[in-house]
């Protein structure tokens, strides 16, 4: 009877505990490969719960870095910055989080400024 209930606890012994999820970028304005006929005027990054946003930059690929206004770091489900005006061309946000379960987390959006021909 013993090794029988001794048997039936293995399982549950070696059975993985439930993994943290971490905090996710729910969406962003610009979306990730958006086509922009103009310049936006911020970036928005929404997320899947409370986190704090670390890091934002903002790179023109094949360029320079563009200067972005500091903001203070704080607790949030969704964050808002002002973009300078942006030349035609390909950029890329890059953003750093603090999740809610303390673990770092980033990603990076694409996106593209293309005006319109008239």
């Amino acid at each position: 009877m013993r090794r029988r209930a001794l048997l039936l606890l293995v399982p549950l012994a070696t059975a993985a505990p439930p993994a943290a999820a971490h905090s996710e970028l729910r969406r962003s304005v610009p979306a990730a490969g958006a086509v922009l006929d103009r310049s936006p005027e911020r970036i928005e990054l929404h997320f899947t719960e409370r986190v704090r946003l670390t890091a934002l930059r903002l790179h023109r690929v094949g360029g320079d870095e563009i200067a972005l206004p500091r903001r203070t770091i704080r607790e949030a489900t969704s964050e808002t910055i002002d973009l300078p005006p942006l030349a035609p061309g390909d950029y890329r946000a890059e953003w750093r989080i603090i999740s809610a379960d303390g673990h770092p987390v980033g990603g990076v959006i694409p996106f593209r400024v293309e005006p319109r021909r008239p």
